[in-house]
């Protein structure tokens, strides 16, 4: 077989990109210079205090706590919305967090720590808009705080210099007194580490979607056409993650429980450094079409004070789209602006693609089981007398306080239809039962050959629940050591999870309701009517036996003319 010149393998070389090697998690370690400080190879329990001092560290100058944004492009591959679980001193609410399939080009974002070849956005709920999430299958660009999450190590052990049966993973496991077998000098060789870096989180998203219609036109009277649509949502408001009292690392593990950050007022977020700019595909162009028409729609902006926007359209060749810049470091009125909120919608002028208008209204939530044990983890009785219940610290004896948390009511749900995202309200406090007013709107325009996909996912709140958006000095304070470390080793329990999908035309139109599967409801074993969570709550002898489904949603579909 003849070779092929030089020159030719050269060109072929430079045309076949390579992927970017993903930064190394080893750097992430404070002895290899990174921001993050693990702990050893067998923690104690206050140990764990420092895999949150800090809990996120920059990518670059790991040490420090300002950081350069960087901006990165992909596709969801999942998401999840508030489901709590996330360390309740450094959060106001749980993150949401999409998993997202990087562009090529911004590959070299990822660490070797990211074994599932996905960068994680997240941003904590409330501080980010459930119309702003992303779903899977949308496209999402975000800017924002490149980090490495210093409180998942994944640790790989090493073994100590002098005495090398002794696994390690920092030097103190190789010195007494971790092991008393050990020199007072030795350091711990071959530890490795597999912290994920992400964005976490983002000042500024735009969640990119594709497969409906919308009016693009003021002047187009309520006509439809296919059109792509971007939620965009910019601020300086990330919650825990995105303050400069709760990232700054302290001197010693201990003094997290004595510093107060709450409420949050140091903003991180270099919202004004740079602009946010992204591409706006268009639907397909339909034949002979040659003019495209957006139209924007904005909402409240967090601070008051929007960015402008610039669109530019870009019809030439086989990827026409919009180029977005959202006006971040350009004054407006004299004064810089403080965020952006709003959708953009576009598409091709007279496209006579049929459309379906279609709306679904969330009419109510219906608590078929509360998911509340009917013993609390912490709760609330006097301070020294410990199994006397009270309210407050006026129901125990003088000189004690009232410490505990008591039964959590509360839940925590959000659903979406084809991918578009609102909270449910009204469960700051549930009983088994309950039948939870909502009124929550969509409105979208499909292919007659297109399907409605309706999701709901949430939690029954735990006691951990209870503590998000305080110090843990004041948590402590509120509840007492001991059940404050019962509370943080809690969990939020799932109601089940409700996926369901309507083929067009007709898309389901009438009313229906629909009980949620999974989840951690239950009903005793030999009771069968008596509803429970854990084996606790049946009668002696009995267990909790799962049965799942612990809410059912009622809901209209209508098809509109």
């Amino acid at each position: 077989m003849p070779r092929r010149p030089l020159l030719v393998l050269v060109l072929v070389a430079l045309a076949v990109p390579v992927a970017a090697a993903p930064v190394d998690s080893d750097l992430a370690a404070a002895r290899a210079g990174g921001g993050c400080h693990p702990t050893g190879i067998q923690p104690a329990l206050l140990d764990m205090l420092t895999l949150v001092n800090p809990e996120w560290a920059p990518i670059v100058n790991g040490s420090t706590v300002d950081s350069e944004p960087v901006l990165v492009h992909g596709v969801v591959q999942g998401m999840h919305g508030d489901t709590s679980g996330d360390f309740p001193a450094t959060h106001v609410r749980a993150d949401v967090n999409h998993f997202v399939q990087l562009d090529q080009a911004d590959a070299e974002r990822l660490a070797t720590g990211n074994d599932d070849g996905l960068l994680h956005f997240e941003w904590e709920a409330g501080a980010y808009p459930a119309w702003a999430w992303a779903s899977p299958g949308d496209r999402v660009v975000g800017l924002g705080r490149w980090i490495f999450d210093c409180g998942h190590p994944g640790a790989r052990p090493g073994t100590c210099s002098a005495s090398a049966a002794q696994q390690c993973v920092v030097d103190d496991d190789c010195r007494p007194p971790r092991c008393t077998a050990c020199g007072a000098a030795e350091t711990c060789l071959g530890s490795h580490f597999a912290y994920t870096a992400e964005l976490h989180p983002p000042y500024a998203t735009a969640a990119i979607r594709s497969g409906r219609g919308a009016v693009v036109s003021s002047r187009a009277r309520g006509h439809a056409v296919p059109a792509t649509r971007a939620d965009v949502w910019v601020s300086a408001d990330s919650g825990g993650a995105g303050d400069r009292c709760i990232v700054t690392h302290q001197a010693t593990d201990a003094m997290l429980l004595s510093v107060e950050c709450f409420p949050l007022a140091q903003p991180i977020a270099a919202l004004n450094s740079r602009d946010f700019a992204f591409d706006l595909p268009l639907p397909p162009r339909p034949h002979g079409a040659r003019r495209a028409l957006s139209r924007v729609v904005t909402y409240d902006t967090p601070g008051g004070k929007p960015a402008r926007l610039k669109l530019r359209p870009r019809l030439r060749g086989g990827d026409p789209h919009l180029h977005v810049v959202v006006r971040l470091k350009k004054k407006v009125h004299g004064q810089l602006p403080t965020g952006f909120a709003g959708t953009i919608v576009a598409g091709w002028k007279n496209d006579p693609s049929p459309l379906t208008h279609v709306r679904v209204t969330l009419d109510a939530l219906v608590i078929e089981n509360a998911l509340r044990p009917a013993e609390p983890v912490a709760p609330k009785t006097c301070s020294t007398s410990d199994t006397v219940p009270c309210a407050s610290a006026a129901d125990c004896p003088a000189g004690e306080s009232c410490l505990g948390v008591g039964p959590v009511r509360s839940w925590s749900m959000q659903a979406a239809v084809n991918g578009e995202w609102q909270e449910f309200t009204g469960l700051a406090s549930v009983e088994t039962g309950d039948v939870v007013p909502q009124a929550l709107v969509y409105d979208q325009y499909l292919p007659p050959d297109g399907t409605l996909h309706l999701i709901a996912q949430g939690v029954a709140h735990e006691c951990i629940d209870a503590l998000y958006g305080k110090s843990l000095a004041t948590d402590l304070t509120e509840v007492g050591f001991n059940k404050g470390v019962a509370c943080l080793a809690s969990t939020a329990r799932s109601p089940g999870d409700l996926d369901v999908t309507y083929a067009g035309p007709d898309f389901g139109a009438g009313d229906h309701e629909t009980a949620s599967t999974g989840g951690e409801g239950g009903h005793c074993s030999l009771t069968t009517g008596l509803l429970c969570v854990v084996d606790a709550d049946c009668p002696s002898g009995e267990s909790c036996t799962r049965t799942g489904g612990a809410s059912a949603l009622r809901y209209r579909i209508e098809r509109l003319s």
